[in-house]
C-alpha cells in the first residue's frame, strides 16, 4: 500500500484544502493527528482530527460548502453545526425557511405565556375540533336559548337577556355561531349607545349565551367570545341620586296601586327585583320585619329588614284581607314607576329609592355595617355605589313621612 505523503491537498469544485500531519508524544507513546487548513472569507481556518479519513471528509465538505456559497455553516462550532444541519432537515420536511419557523415558534411561546407548550396547544385544538359541530345561526340559536334558558329566569332577567339577544340578532342574525370571534363581539359592544354599566350587563349576558352554546354542543369546549374583550366598569361614574323628603312624599301621593312598591323601596331599601318577587306573607306588620328569602334575593342569602312605623302605615291600607298574594300586580314595574314620576311632576331617578333609603338610614344610625346587612351589600359597596351623605335631621324627616289621614 502506497504511503500517504503530506501535506495532502484536497480539491472540490475548484476549491482546495490542505491536510497536514502532526504528532504528539504522550505517556511515552507517539500519537498522530491531522490538521485541515482552508481559507474562509479571507481568514485561515484549522480543524483537528485524529483520523485521516475524518480529516479528508472535513476537507471535502469545507470545499463543497465554500464553492456553493454556504460559508456561514463552516463558521459554526461542531455542536452548533450539527444542530444547524438537523434544523435544515426539519425545515425541508415542512417547506418553510428556518427564520420563519423560528418566528412562528416564538409567537406561539409568547401567546402561551408559559401556561402550555405549542405541542400541547396543538393537541388540545385537534381534540376540540376533531368532531364536526352542528351549524346554527345566531338567530336560530337565540330562539332556542330563549325557550330553554331564559324562560326559567326572573322577569327582569328575562327582559335583560331578551334585549341582548335582540341586539345580537340585529348584528349577527344570519352568521353561524362558530364563526363569531372576540373581535366581532368587541366591535358589537363598542357600537352600542349605552352607559358603562349597561355595556357591562350586556357583555355578561353575551358570556352567558356563549356558555349555553358550549353546553349544547354548538361551540367547541373552551371557545370564548369574550377573550380579551374590554370588561366595562360597574362603578357608577355620576353622582349618586336620591329623592328629597318632599319628592318622595309627592311620589307616594301619586303612586296609586304602586304605593307598596314605592314605600318598600324608599323605607326598607329592597331592590326593585326583590320587591317584584315579594309576597304579602313575607311582610310582618306586627313584628315589623320584611323577610327576603334566599331564592328571591340577588345575593342568594336570606335577610330580615326592619320596618319603620311610617312604612307600616303606608302598607296597611293596601294589605289584602287574605294576607297573601303579590305585593305588586304589574310584570313591568319600570313602566309603572315612570308613570308615577310623571304624575308627580318630575323625571324618575334610577335606583334612587334604594339609594335614598341607604343614605338616610346611615345618617339615622351612623352604622354602615348594620345598614349594609339590611340592604344585602358589603360596607365597601355601600360606600362606593349607594351612599350619599345627608344630615340626621333630613333622615328624621324622611322616616317621618306618613300617609294623609282620611277623616
Amino acid at each position: 500500500m502506497k504511503q500517504q505523503s503530506f501535506p495532502l491537498t484536497v480539491t472540490e469544485k475548484g476549491v482546495s484544502a490542505v491536510i497536514r500531519q502532526s504528532e504528539k508524544i504522550k505517556n511515552g507513546k507517539t500519537h498522530h493527528y491531522f490538521i485541515v487548513e482552508y481559507f474562509l472569507l479571507g481568514k485561515r481556518k484549522q480543524v483537528w482530527r485524529s483520523g485521516l479519513d475524518d480529516a479528508k471528509a472535513v476537507a471535502t465538505d469545507a470545499c463543497r460548502k465554500i464553492a456553493n456559497g454556504d460559508q456561514s455553516q463552516l463558521e459554526l462550532r461542531d455542536t452548533d453545526r450539527l444542530a444547524f444541519l438537523r434544523a435544515t432537515e426539519f425545515s425541508a420536511k415542512i417547506g418553510l425557511p428556518l427564520d420563519i419557523i423560528a418566528q412562528r415558534f416564538s409567537e406561539c411561546l409568547e401567546t402561551a405565556g408559559g401556561r402550555v407548550t405549542p405541542l400541547e396547544a396543538c393537541r388540545e385544538w385537534i381534540n376540540r375540533n376533531s368532531v364536526a359541530l352542528p351549524k346554527i345561526t345566531v338567530a336560530n340559536a337565540a330562539q332556542k336559548f330563549s325557550v330553554e334558558s331564559v324562560a326559567e329566569k326572573s322577569l327582569l332577567r328575562q327582559k335583560a337577556l331578551a334585549w341582548t339577544m335582540a341586539h345580537l340578532e340585529k348584528s349577527f342574525g344570519t352568521v353561524n355561531v362558530d364563526t363569531i370571534t372576540p373581535d366581532l363581539v368587541s366591535r358589537h359592544l363598542s357600537s352600542l349607545d349605552l352607559a358603562e354599566r349597561s355595556k357591562k350587563n350586556h357583555r355578561d349576558s353575551i358570556g352567558f349565551f356563549n356558555r349555553w352554546l358550549i353546553l349544547r354542543g354548538y361551540l367547541a369546549k373552551g371557545a370564548d367570545w369574550l377573550e380579551h374583550v374590554q370588561d366595562y366598569s360597574a362603578r357608577k361614574l355620576s353622582e349618586i341620586e336620591i329623592y328629597t323628603p318632599d319628592e318622595i312624599a309627592r311620589l307616594l301621593r301619586s303612586a296609586g296601586d304602586m304605593t307598596p312598591f314605592v314605600a318598600i323601596g324608599a323605607f326598607a331599601g329592597l331592590r326593585h327585583a326583590e320587591i317584584a318577587r315579594l309576597d304579602w306573607r313575607e311582610i310582618d306588620l306586627a313584628d315589623g320585619f320584611i323577610e327576603v328569602h334566599a331564592n328571591k334575593s340577588k345575593t342568594g342569602e336570606r335577610r330580615l329588614v326592619p320596618m319603620h312605623d311610617n312604612l307600616k302605615q303606608w302598607l296597611l291600607p293596601h294589605r289584602p284581607a287574605s294576607g297573601d298574594g303579590a305585593v305588586t300586580p304589574y310584570a313591568n314595574t319600570t313602566k309603572q314607576l315612570l308613570k308615577v314620576a310623571k304624575s308627580a311632576g318630575f323625571v324618575w331617578k334610577h335606583n334612587a329609592l334604594r339609594h335614598g333609603y341607604i343614605s338616610y338610614r346611615v345618617a339615622e344610625t351612623a352604622d354602615v355595617p348594620r345598614v349594609s346587612d339590611e340592604a344585602g351589600n358589603s360596607p365597601a359597596m355601600i360606600r362606593q355605589h349607594y351612599l350619599r351623605r345627608v344630615k340626621p335631621a333630613q333622615a328624621a324627616e324622611w322616616f317621618a313621612i306618613m300617609p294623609e289621614v282620611k277623616l
